[in-house]
This record gives C-alpha cells, structure tokens and sequence, in this order.
C-alpha cells in the first residue's frame, strides 16, 4: 500500500497549520509539533496585509477575517498632541486592487483558528512537543522533542518563529556551527489590546502613528469594540525577548512607565494605556541574516521567522510567512495529479529535496532580505530620533512621503501583489 510522505512541521503559529493544509491538499500527511502545551490567549495582534490575506484566502478564511473584523480604511501620521503630518485613504482601494482588505486580528483568536481548521481537516497536531534533536538519513529525517518521543518523516519544516530550534539545529548539523546570539536593538515594545477610545472611533477604522522625540505610538482596531496598540521607546537595559503578557503584580508599574513616558501625548493615546487589561513587554533584536543556503538542508527548510525574523515595524513578519508557505507548497510536487500514482511518485529523494529546497530559498531570501532591512529602517527613523530639529526633520519627510498618492500605491504594489 502507498502511503504519503510524512512532513514534519514545527511550530503551530501562523505559519506551520497554512502550510500544513496547502501540503496535506496536495497529497501529503502533515504533522504539526508546537512546542507550548495547549495554545492559548498570547501575544497581542497581527496586521494580515492583502498579500498574507491571499494565502488565507486559498484555506477559505480570508472572507471572514474581513467580515468579522475591521478592514483597514486608511492610515493617519501625526505629532504627539493629535497634529496630523499626513493621511491617506488608499487602503479602501486594496480590496479592488489586490483582492482583498488589510485586516487587523487578534493574535490568539487567528491561531485558533488556525488550528480548529487543522483538527477539521485531520491533521495530526501534538503539542507540548518541543524540538530537541534533528537527525537526517538517507531517506528520511528524525525530529526528536524534550518529552522523549519522536517522530519520523520525509521532510522536516521549520516554522517555529523568531526563536526557532530548527533554524539553530540545521545551523549547527549543516553550516559549520552555532549562530551567534542575537543582538539588542536597543529598543523595546510595549504592546496592548484597549476598549477603542471614541475620538479614535471618529477617525475611522485607520491605522494610527504617533512620532514623538524618542518615541513612536502606532494603532489599528481588531474588532468593532477594540484597539491594538503598541509603544516602541529606547531602552538602555536589554529587555528579555519574550511575549508573556504582564502579571497582576508589575501591570500598574509598567502602566505607569508608559504613561510617564506618553505625557503630552493627546487623550486617546493615554486612554488606550489605561483601559489596557493586560500588557506585553518586550526587547526588539537583530539576527545575523542567513543565506540562501543556510535556509535548507538535505531534508529541512526554514520558513517565515525561522528564516527571516524581522522587527514588526512594517508588519509584514507573518504576511512574508504566509507568502513562504505558498512558494514552498507549490515547488513541491502534487501528488494528487495524477491517477496512477505509483510507490516511486511518492517517494522524495535528497537530489528532489535539495534542489526544491534551494530554489525556494533562492526565490524568497532576496525579498525577505529587504524586508527585514526596511523594517529596521524604518524602525530607527521612526523611534531613534531626538532633539527639536531631527523630529522636525522627521516629520516634514513623513508630510513629503505621504503626498505623491501615485508613488505611494506603487510601494504598496511591490508589497502588496505578491505572492501571485
């Protein structure tokens, strides 16, 4: 009897149950390995952009994303006390343009989903799993987890995040050694959910910055009700690189930090900080860019952060992992073509792998390389700024940015119409 090649997938985030479901329609039998013991209410939210929501909208969930949710209408820059630097509406355009809205979701309730679609369709998920070990043979590959059990597949892909133990395992098993640690950026995160103040309800559903001396604020609403917010500000002491929500016992000192910190900043900024239930603290950190090669072995690959972690400063962190997991899926072969599918069309060999793993790193490293660039470009414009005459400066290039609407729609084009 035939069987399908086994894929073995770690992480069960955003990534690794899309990619799941694309491999598991075109033949193969997935597993998802996600290392926490039962998903649960973390992190804060995600900006899904049209090119992320095409992904989506191949697993059929794109449309009520958009339905249940609060597609973006446009995006408004401005000075701390509520001074507008610029605004644009094009985002209403995205939905004719390139198929679909950009949407802002909770973190927790996509990754149930996500998962609720994976159980639907019968896709083994195993959590509190988490990697340890990989070891590769001639014709198949071994992932071995901290519990003591074990699995064996095919192939193996990587979609643990940022942090990813698959990344540091083909590192050290294929590429001559240990990645070096990542580096603090020098800046940190403060991240929360908040009842959406009235006077950001008047503006409409709108992404929101504000660019302060030293600090910058960005908004965007993730349900009907609710705001997702976050405040990006230096810090001299590196901060753990961890999204744990605040406990009880350090949300009021950290709730009075940020609004020590916001003071001058218009009402709403503040009402959003003190309306937040619970907070996320976090240090941002650069890694040392992989190349094209070092993204695969002879039967693993990295995908999203694993392969390309990246500060969250033009949100396209999970929508370049959804573009991964579409470019991967479809380099390789489907096995649901064809009728007479015999023992030798279902078995992948190194050369099959290597060179698909090699081509789809080839196709996407380019892209994501400067992605991650631009991001923390955009970081160190946005927040790295002091003194009177730099903010000044600051400000007249976001006025300048946002006039040219023509120029403005052919950036979002180059990161927008992707993946197809």
């Amino acid at each position: 009897m035939v069987t399908s090649p086994t894929a073995l997938i770690i992480g069960c985030g955003i990534a690794g149950p899309v990619l799941a479901i694309l491999l598991k329609r075109r033949g193969y039998a997935p597993i998802v390995f996600e290392k926490v013991g039962v998903l649960g209410d973390a992190g804060a939210s995600l900006l899904i952009q049209p090119n992320g929501m095409k992904v989506l909208g191949l697993l059929g969930i794109a449309e009520s994303l958009e339905q249940d949710f609060q597609p973006l209408r446009g995006f408004w820059h401005g000075t701390p006390d509520g001074r507008t630097l610029a605004s644009s509406t094009l985002a209403e355009e995205f939905k004719t343009r390139y198929g679909f809205s950009a949407v802002g979701t909770r973190r927790s309730e996509l990754n149930l989903r996500l998962k609720n679609l994976l159980l639907d369709q019968g896709i083994g998920v195993r959590e509190g799993w988490e990697l340890l070990r990989i070891e590769e043979h001639a014709d198949s590959v071994t992932a071995r987890f901290t519990n003591g059990q074990s699995a064996t597949g095919s192939f193996l892909v990587g979609c643990d995040g940022i942090k990813a133990a698959s990344r540091g395992e083909i590192l050290r098993n294929h590429h001559d050694g240990e990645e070096g640690p990542p580096m603090f950026t020098g800046l940190t995160q403060t991240a929360g959910i908040s009842p959406t103040p009235s006077n950001l309800h008047d503006r409409g559903r709108q992404m929101s910055n504000w660019y302060g001396a030293g600090i910058h604020v960005i908004a965007y609403p993730v349900s009907k009700t609710h705001t997702s917010w976050a405040v990006t500000l230096p810090d001299a002491n590196e901060q753990p690189e961890t999204w744990r929500l605040s406990g009880a016992e350090d949300l009021a000192a950290r709730r009075g930090e940020l609004q020590a910190h916001l003071a001058g900043f218009e009402p709403a900024v503040q009402q959003l900080v003190t309306d937040a239930e619970r907070l996320i603290k976090y240090g941002l950190f650069d890694r040392e860019e992989l190349t094209a090669e070092q993204w695969h072995s002879r039967r693993c690959v990295l995908v999203g952060d694993a392969a390309h972690p990246t500060s969250p400063h033009i949100g396209q962190g999970a929508n370049q992992a959804l573009e991964d997991c579409y470019h991967l899926s479809h380099l390789l072969p489907d096995l649901q073509l064809s009728s007479t599918t015999d023992a030798k069309t279902h078995q992948l060999g190194d050369g099959d792998l290597v060179e698909i793993f090699r081509t789809f790193a080839q196709r996407r490293q380019p892209r994501t390389s400067t992605l991650v660039k631009e991001a923390r470009r955009q970081g160190e414009q946005r927040v790295v700024v002091g003194g009177r005459t730099k903010c000044r400066e600051r400000d007249a290039r976001i006025t300048a940015a946002w006039k040219d609407s023509d120029t403005l729609m052919e950036n979002f084009d180059r990161l927008l119409r992707e993946p197809f």
